[in-house]
């Protein structure tokens, strides 16, 4: 039985049993001055084994943040003194394990920009049930969050690491409705290096373009301001965690992520959205520069089990790790704000099943792009941790077997 919810008062559905000592049930802090629309909220959060502190304005959840824990917190997108986008912001600074969700009645596209310190949104106008599995992502990304192992691989102290000078830049710049394309092209013309390397991009093959683009405003206005924002992380993490190990090739790794980036998004269309399918295809990797720029004896250990005993790549991981350079990445793009669709997809590349569940989700797309990209005819198998087949259950469970053939299709043309 969910009880009822208090203004300022925690609710949960029930104790552990003494006798089975259970890790504290997570926290969820909801921002809301709608008193009904806070109390509707608080039963579904309480139905997901969680406790609920519920608020009326931002100044009241940083007071609270500021000495009580909380694992998710839900800000109405209507809140004044402080507004939604600079609660969440300071949320970020100051408690970047904390996951960020606004609850909105705009277009998702709309709330992003609005506010792009959040990590998911929940509609309003949503039904319990809706709201329920959407708080149940939150919550399982939450637990990747708080897994002390994948914070001592990705950063050099106990700190958790900001998120890079360019793209913090950007994702204030983008937070202001005002903001102009000639004011990106502005930011971005300081970095030279970042400059001439989205120019380059641009004008490569990559993009297939009849004629070539001249000026980096341009560039800008051909990409898009988030798939430039996309491009600048993926740039600035490879600058971050630079990797040296026998073996391994960082410009290889990102010409593949180029590469999965442009087939997922060419696949999205009717399955999710093209922008976060090339933004999940173009950083699915980026753990694999984590582990091998902060153990670079460990992650050339793991490569080595790899050649000897035919073991995928994530088997390896595990071994030696403890963890996934998928989980690694995932971690990272969590605490630098990427929606929750993106965290997941990539946290999950190489096990879609337990995300996608009955339809193709961008977990899936990963999974599919990354695979094809390498091998356009890449076989059926029965094998779900193979890298080297697609697994015929999983694909039949999501609906997807009878989409594999103009899939593949595609990867080949993409390929030429």
């Amino acid at each position: 039985m969910a009880p009822a919810s208090h203004r300022g008062d925690r609710v949960s559905e029930s104790s552990p049993p003494v006798s089975a000592p259970a890790a504290p049930a997570p926290v969820v802090c909801v921002v809301e001055p709608d008193a009904e629309l806070a109390a509707r909220l608080a039963r579904v959060t309480a139905e997901q084994q969680a406790e609920v502190v519920t608020f009326g304005t931002s100044q009241r959840a940083l007071e609270h943040l500021a000495t009580q824990r909380c694992d998710v917190i839900v800000a109405s997108d209507g809140l004044e003194g402080p507004t939604c986008p600079a609660l969440l912001r300071r949320v970020q600074n100051e408690h970047p394990e904390v996951l960020r969700v606004v609850l909105s009645d705009r277009d998702g596209v709309e709330v992003f920009r609005r506010v792009p310190y959040a990590h998911q949104f929940f509609r309003r106008t949503a039904a319990p049930a809706a709201l329920a599995a959407a708080l149940g992502q939150c919550l399982e990304l939450r637990s990747l969050i708080r897994r002390p192992q994948l914070r001592a691989l990705v950063s050099s102290s106990n700190a958790l690491p900001a998120a890079p000078q360019l793209y913090a830049q950007l994702i204030d710049l983008l937070a202001d409705p005002k903001c102009s394309m000639v004011k990106v092209v502005e930011v971005i013309q300081r970095d030279i290096a970042m400059s001439t390397r989205l120019m380059q991009l641009v004008s490569s093959a990559f993009f297939g373009l009849s004629t070539q683009i001249q000026s980096l405003g341009a560039c800008v206005g051909y990409l898009g301001l988030n798939a430039v924002r996309s491009l600048v992380l993926s740039a600035e993490i490879t600058q971050l965690y630079p990797a040296a190990v026998p073996g391994f090739s960082s410009e290889t790794l990102h010409a593949r992520a180029l590469a999965t980036s442009r087939l997922a998004r060419r696949l999205a269309p009717g399955v999710v959205d093209e922008g976060q399918a090339f933004v999940a295809g173009l950083l699915h990797g980026v753990g694999q520069l984590i582990l091998a720029s902060r153990a670079p004896e460990r992650f050339a250990e793991t490569l080595q089990l790899v050649k000897e005993r035919e073991l995928s790549l994530t088997a390896a991981e595990l071994e030696v790790f403890g963890a996934t350079d998928a989980q690694v990445a995932a971690y990272l793009l969590a605490l630098w704000g990427q929606p929750i669709e993106i965290v997941s997809a990539i946290a999950n590349q190489d096990s879609p099943e337990r995300v996608d569940v009955r339809t193709p989700g961008m977990a899936t797309l990963i999974y599919i792009s990354k695979r094809l990209t390498h091998n356009p005819a890449m076989p059926l198998g029965d094998d779900p941790a193979s890298p080297q087949q697609l697994n015929t259950a999983f694909l039949t469970q999501v609906g997807a077997l009878d989409t594999l053939t103009s899939w593949r299709a595609v990867a080949s043309r993409v390929a030429s």
